[in-house]
């Protein structure tokens, strides 16, 4: 239902999206190659390879220990094709924001992320995941999220280069915290002390 959602009200936000693509050499390249991030083109075993501190051995670890899988939904309802594969790529870029913040797979830290997607996308199925998202949450969740996570997310969102215009599979032999700093993108706080 999201993934419908998404498609369907998010028309203004990609073509906003692929306007800044068009504006960034690499956008551009994203745009020309179109690369995809699937279960055929992730080789986990390489990636498991690479040395510990790189971005890519950093996403197989990630993938591995929260037994998550490439596969993603296919985009149906975007009636151009290259608002479609924008919409594509945002869906097959999300962990690799996983990654790079540190977030995990809790509800709470799936709902930050959305609010730093927002930020950076404008698309209405983050507005509804970051709005209703907390709604499953416990108290003690809530705060974190709230006197910490949200705001991380409003700032990272904001002072982060666009996600959309990085070509992550050219960065996976790069050391992760080179590349959150060339991003300007920071590490998310999972507790109310950090």
């Amino acid at each position: 239902m999201t993934f419908v959602t998404g498609e369907t009200t998010g028309n203004e936000a990609l073509k906003a999206m692929h306007y800044k693509m068009k504006q960034s050499t690499e956008g551009l390249d994203v745009l020309k190659n179109k690369p995809r991030v699937t279960e055929e083109t992730m080789d986990l075993s390489y990636l498991s390879s690479l040395p510990p501190q790189t971005f890519g051995y950093h996403y197989y670890r990630f993938m591995n220990s929260n037994q998550l899988s490439a596969k993603r939904a296919t985009t149906k309802f975007v009636e151009n094709d290259e608002l479609g594969y924008v919409m594509t790529r945002y869906r097959e870029n999300h962990d690799f924001l996983h990654t790079l913040t540190g977030a995990g797979v809790t509800v709470a830290e799936e709902v930050a992320l959305k609010w730093y997607e927002l930020v950076q996308t404008n698309l209405p199925m983050c507005t509804l995941s970051a709005v209703f998202g907390p709604l499953q949450l416990t108290y003690a969740e809530r705060q974190i999220l709230l006197r910490k996570q949200i705001p991380w997310a409003l700032a990272c969102g904001r002072a982060s280069a666009f996600f959309m215009n990085i070509y992550f599979e050219r960065y996976f032999e790069k050391d992760i915290n080179e590349l959150r700093r060339m991003m300007r993108i920071s590490v998310m706080p999972k507790t109310l002390n950090e």
